[in-house]
């Protein structure tokens, strides 16, 4: 692992500072990397809130223990739905092979 050795001295407002530190929370990260994923271009996003994970876990378990019941096709139809809807929410739009391999272990 590398160790980064050069230090960059950015004044700031008070409250630009806790917006800084508010908004790197929101995603999941420190104030530092924070601001070098801002200011090396790469993407930031809040990280997904603990609720919607739980949801998109549970409703994924049930959606397994009814997927091969044929009499229940409409009922997993829509769970199929549901699924797309937190997913999408979840990464912003849906992965393009509708899978959920980012996600960790859902």
């Amino acid at each position: 692992m590398r160790n980064r050795t050069e230090e960059i001295n950015v004044r700031v407002y008070k409250t630009e500072k806790n917006t800084i530190r508010r908004k790197a929370k929101k995603c999941g990260m420190n104030m530092s990397e924070y601001l070098r994923s801002l200011g090396t271009g790469a993407a930031v996003r809040e990280a997904p809130r603990r609720e919607l994970m739980l949801a998109y876990q549970k409703l994924t378990t049930l959606h397994d223990t009814v997927r091969y019941e044929l009499a229940m096709r409409d009922f997993d139809e829509a769970l199929t739905e549901i699924e797309s809807l937190l997913l999408r929410a979840y990464h912003g739009k849906e992965d393009a092979d509708g899978g959920d391999e980012d996600l960790g272990n859902p």
